[in-house]
This record gives structure tokens, sequence and C-alpha cells, in this order.
């Protein structure tokens, strides 16, 4: 036992490591050899890539997962920001990581600790169909629809803007990014079920890593 060590672990003194960062920049539609979109939703927005967080309609039995955006890189990953809106805000990301061999404790139980985070309460939304697909002879021509404008703008909606969301991983192989939107569920909404977040830019930084 040295002064180092941590009753009661029988791990050695540790030494640190050094990462040397790169970070690569990704934008929707996230067409790249290493990612993959999973989604069954089929809006084709300008404004960012829209994922479904729900796909499951009862009594369906496979209990479908959620639209997501699943990253491969070469070297670990360590950190993972996204760049997006919510269509109905506060908005949410979440993320799951698969570690690289290594991480885990020769005796953890890997069920205990899953590497998943989540994001919540993330303000920021863009204009829904509803606010700016209506017909309006005074508003600015909507670019590939015939007699439609825009009914407002950013400037008339406080709520337009943008989220980030940053995650700190642990160094993995691979991260699978999914999000949504609130559902307030007012029967006056004309969308009450459009829970969906739309990711504009994903970075993703990589580590390679040296002894300090």
């Amino acid at each position: 036992m040295t002064d180092r060590q941590v009753p009661p672990y029988p791990d050695q003194p540790q030494e640190r490591v050094e990462l040397l960062l790169r970070t690569y920049e990704y934008r929707h539609p996230f067409n790249y050899p290493n990612i993959r979109v999973e989604r069954r939703y089929r809006g084709g927005e300008s404004h960012g890539l829209e994922m479904n967080p729900i796909n499951t309609r009862s009594p369906d039995p496979e209990h479908l997962p959620a639209d997501r955006i699943v990253i491969t890189e070469e070297l670990p990953i360590v950190r993972v920001a996204v760049i997006g809106s919510a269509c109905t805000p506060p908005g949410y990301v979440t993320l799951e990581a698969e570690p690289v061999d290594g991480f885990r404790r020769e005796d953890e139980l890997e069920e205990v600790m899953p590497v998943r985070f989540r994001a919540d309460g993330l303000w920021g939304m863009h204009l829904r169909a509803d606010q700016w697909l209506e017909p309006n002879p005074g508003g600015r021509p909507v670019p590939g629809r015939e007699g439609a404008s825009f009914r407002c703008t950013g400037r008339e909606f406080p709520l337009a803007g943008m989220s980030c969301a940053v995650f700190e991983v642990p160094m993995s192989r691979k991260v699978v990014i999914s999000g949504g939107s609130a559902v307030p569920g007012w029967t006056t909404d004309n969308f009450p079920d459009d829970a969906h977040y739309s990711f504009r830019i994903i970075r993703v930084t990589v580590a390679e890593a040296r002894p300090g």
C-alpha cells in the first residue's frame, strides 16, 4: 500500500494522460460515410434534419426506437456538440455511447452504469409550418411553394432561435444521438404532437492519448 492508493481499492498509482484533440464538423442532412441516419420521419426541412422521438403507435408490438443519428470515428470520441432547434420548446437531446475497450473496470458490472446522457430544457425553436405556410399576400414568398408566404418571422416570434447541447463522454468508438420536443397537448394546437428536434450541426471531437 502506498500513500497514493485510495482504500479499499487495490489499484496502483495511476499516470495521467494528455489528450490531443481534433474536432470534425458535420452538417445536415448528415450524408457522410461514417454517419448513419435512421429515421422514419420523411420531412425535407431546410432548417435542419427533424427527428421523431416517438415511432410506436399502439397496439404496435415492436416498440420502435426513436429516430437517431449514429456516428463512428477511427479515433476515440470524447466530446459531442449538437446544434439545432426544437419544434415545440423546451427541447432535449440524448446521446448513447459505446466506450472503447478498457473503459470498464474488471470488477464492474456493465449494466450498472450505461454510458448515456441527456440534455433537457433546451431553449429555441424554428417557426413551425402553421406559423409560416399560411397564405399571406403581404408576406415573403416561400421558395418552391407557389401561393405560400411567411405569416411571421423571427423578428415577430421571440422563441425563434437555436439551442446547443455539449456532451463530454468517455472515450467511445460510436455515439447514437437523438432528441425531441415538449408535447403541450393543447386541444387548440394545430400540431399537438409536433415533438421533433431539428439537428443542424454536429461537432465531434476525437482524441489521441499519450502519457502526460
